[in-house]
């Protein structure tokens, strides 16, 4: 049952290499001219210029001469972020940031953008404030999960000690999350970050995956048979109801639009993605370019594939991402070439965080898909999965 476990993990983690993008929709809103003075530690600056280069929603110099309506002072020193905004040379209000964890430095940076963000009333920039928590494969049987900033420039250790895998956050606060841990079953459990407690919810033969949540809704995959299949389950009255019945391996479910999961599925040969209607049971594909998909992820009415376009018996294939709508024929590609997958949206829907694989390494791609740009991350070692 491991081996077989095992298997999956593989099929559902995706080699990624991708550099160039298709802009989707052009952020053409006039950018506000703003003038950034900053005085603290060099890696504290470079964190705000990439939050800015990420952001792009800012006209912006840092420490230049020139009269600009307004203007942010930035001063850190003592884990302690301030920001003074100052409108036409006038002060208007000091934001102090403070951390205990001189390593947390990351998101005071993060929260003061987004403060200013809102200050404008410029489109959501949420994805800098969230956590991502992931896990990390680090020997054969052993993998860790960690919580990081959306850069992973932050990073800490939450879970370690055996095979942690597919963590899932359980609520929208990011206080609670799932995780798989193999034991000699696959056990799924919950933790709560703020007190350390560990939950048990279920264990089950061949595999256990917690793929998506909606309320005191969580989608399961699940093979206590033998085959995965999804099924559904309520934290509230802790009752599990099988959504898919077929003999093929169905995986990867996520609730998408008005009373439907999308899922992966190998009913047809090739992994593919296909459609449940929870109220009438009708089953479809939905998605028909590339030779498999093997990744998806869903924001209400849209859903982002990860489509292989190559058929190289033996050599690296190419792996896509397209976006689409819920009952739309029309498909927008995201990626243009190399391997790219396991894509994931932000809670604000503007932005998909997916992984590539440079050689034998990771790196987090962030697609800003309003702006049109895309951003990577490299990581030291090979992500399992994650969830933002």
């Amino acid at each position: 049952m491991v081996k077989k476990f095992l298997f999956w993990i593989f099929f559902l983690v995706i080699p990624l290499l991708a550099k160039d993008t298709l802009v989707v929709e052009k952020y053409v809103t006039n950018r506000p001219k703003i003038g950034i003075t900053f005085d603290g530690p060099k890696k504290v600056l470079d964190m705000l210029k990439v939050d800015l280069k990420v952001l792009d929603h800012f006209d912006y110099t840092i420490n230049l001469p020139g009269a600009v309506p307004y203007r942010f002072d930035f001063t850190y020193s003592n884990n302690t972020l301030k920001v003074t905004y100052i409108k036409n040379n006038k002060i208007e209000k000091t934001m102090v940031y403070r951390s205990n964890d001189p390593a947390y430095y990351p998101f005071l940076v993060h929260k003061a953008l987004y403060d200013i963000n809102n200050y404008f009333y410029l489109p959501k920039a949420d994805f800098l404030v969230r956590r991502v928590i992931y896990s990390v494969v680090k020997a054969p049987l052993q993998a860790d999960i960690y919580l990081a900033d959306y850069s992973l420039t932050y990073r800490r250790r939450v879970i370690s000690g055996g095979l942690n895998i597919f963590p899932k956050w359980a609520d929208d606060q990011q206080n609670q999350f799932f995780f798989t841990k193999m034991d000699y079953l696959p056990t799924l459990y919950k933790v709560d970050l703020r007190t350390g407690i560990r939950k048990k919810i279920l264990t089950s033969q061949g595999m256990l995956v917690a793929s998506d949540r909606k309320g005191s809704k969580v989608l399961l995959t699940m093979a206590p048979n033998g085959v995965p299949d999804i099924y559904l389950y309520d934290m509230n009255t802790r009752t599990l109801r099988r959504i898919t019945t077929s003999s093929a391996s169905d995986v990867s479910g996520r609730f998408w639009g008005n009373g439907k999961i999308a899922f992966v599925s190998d009913r047809y040969g090739p992994p593919l993605v296909f459609e449940k209607n929870l109220k009438t049971g009708v089953v479809r594909r939905v998605f028909y370019h590339g030779k498999n998909q093997v990744g998806l992820d869903t924001y209400k009415n849209y859903i982002v594939v990860s489509s292989r376009e190559t058929n190289n018996a033996f050599g690296g294939n190419t792996f896509n991402l397209f976006l689409m709508e819920v009952d739309s024929p029309n498909v927008v590609r995201l990626t243009t070439k190399g391997q790219n997958g396991y894509p994931n949206f932000s809670v604000d829907g503007n932005s998909i965080m997916f992984i590539k694989r440079v050689g034998y390494g990771s790196k987090i791609g962030i697609i800003r898909l309003r702006e049109g740009k895309v951003f990577y991350y490299p990581l030291a070692r090979k992500l399992q999965s994650f969830d933002w």
